[in-house]
């Protein structure tokens, strides 16, 4: 297969992926519905279609996060913030979520914990991964 050097013909490959992309997630969620609204909709997450749609939604989110790393115009900002500052506030996030959940429900304490943990690693997962996008983006101007 010979590769696609012609801007126009790569423009309209990247807007027939779009599409494809669009209608199998349209479908997905029409699947999902579906099953929903015959099973009840305590049993959408069981379905492994679920799992699929929330992976892929996941994935999209961390490659756009790159594209909009780059087209962010003030990135000094965001550089002047040292990476352990990132750490406690990631940690913060996850301890305040943690003590809502244990005030709000009546959940124990190791329920808590573990909602707290989840959120610090998520936050900081999404947070590093764009604060070394930021950092390594000068390097590669430079080469």
């Amino acid at each position: 297969m010979k590769v696609i050097t012609d801007e126009r013909l790569v423009i309209k490959n990247l807007k027939n992926i779009r599409f494809a992309f669009a209608f199998q997630t349209l479908a997905l969620v029409g699947i999902l519905l579906y099953d929903g609204i015959t099973k009840g909709f305590n049993h959408i997450t069981d379905n492994p279609l679920w799992l699929v749609l929330i992976l892929t939604s996941v994935i999209l989110g961390y490659l756009n996060l790159s594209i909009s790393v780059d087209s962010y115009e003030n990135e000094k900002q965001i550089r002047k913030m040292p990476y352990y500052l990132l750490v406690l506030c990631c940690l913060a996030v996850g301890v305040i979520f943690g003590l809502l959940t244990k005030i709000t429900s009546n959940t124990s304490l190791a329920d808590s914990v573990i909602i707290g943990l989840v959120i610090f690693i998520c936050f900081l997962g999404t947070f590093s991964f764009g604060y070394f996008l930021i950092k390594k983006r000068p390097k590669d101007e430079e080469e």
